[in-house]
């Protein structure tokens, strides 16, 4: 198998030619600052019509839902003879079914039922213990152990575990005035 090249890179060789560059970075980033801001308008708009149209109809569906239960309570030994607990009626499925059971328990919050739990048999089967490393705070001890003299530094440091932070230089480039870019989408749309 042929090895592919990597084109070469070209660099700016002068102030002027690394200042065009870094102009026309500015442009394109405001191109694609413009073209965000218009989906996002675009999108508004469009969720703005859709919801529009979507509400008086979930409303509708609300309330034909709130009509036919009762219908169905008072009719459902009449159409299943007692043996089923749904028919299609209509183009639907209608009925009763029963939920996926959910944990409910008298203790308040899920906290104090972990209390109550504690040290029961029932522990074991019924508490999940989770751990995961909180890097904000290792990045902490790592910095203050840093700082301590050799006589001050604990017996066994976080770096003697394996640990240490870690940065690096990342080139960037950030707008600072971005320029002001009109973008003609085409379309029929009107502008926002």
């Amino acid at each position: 198998m042929a090895r592919l090249r990597s084109p070469a890179q070209r660099a700016p060789q002068t102030v002027q030619q690394a200042t065009a560059l870094a102009t026309r970075y500015a442009v394109l980033s405001a191109e694609v600052d413009a073209i965000d801001a218009r989906r996002a308008a675009l999108m508004a708009r469009v969720n703005g019509a859709a919801d529009a149209l979507l509400v008086p109809i979930a409303a509708e569906l609300k309330d034909i839902a709130k009509q036919l239960k009762p219908w169905w309570a008072a009719s459902i030994d009449d159409l299943t003879g007692g043996k089923r607990k749904s028919i299609e009626l209509g183009g639907c499925l209608i009925g009763y079914r029963i939920s996926p059971p959910k944990v409910v328990h008298d203790h308040g919050k899920d906290g104090d039922a972990v209390t109550v739990l504690m040290g029961t048999p029932y522990e074991a089967v019924t508490i999940r213990v989770s751990h995961s490393l909180d890097k904000p705070g290792i990045l902490k001890v790592l910095e203050e152990q840093g700082a301590l003299d050799e006589d001050d530094a604990p017996a066994v440091s976080l770096a003697s575990l394996g640990f240490r932070s870690k940065q690096t230089e990342d080139f960037f480039i950030d707008v600072i005035a971005p320029a002001a870019v009109e973008l003609g989408l085409g379309g029929d749309e009107t502008s926002s």
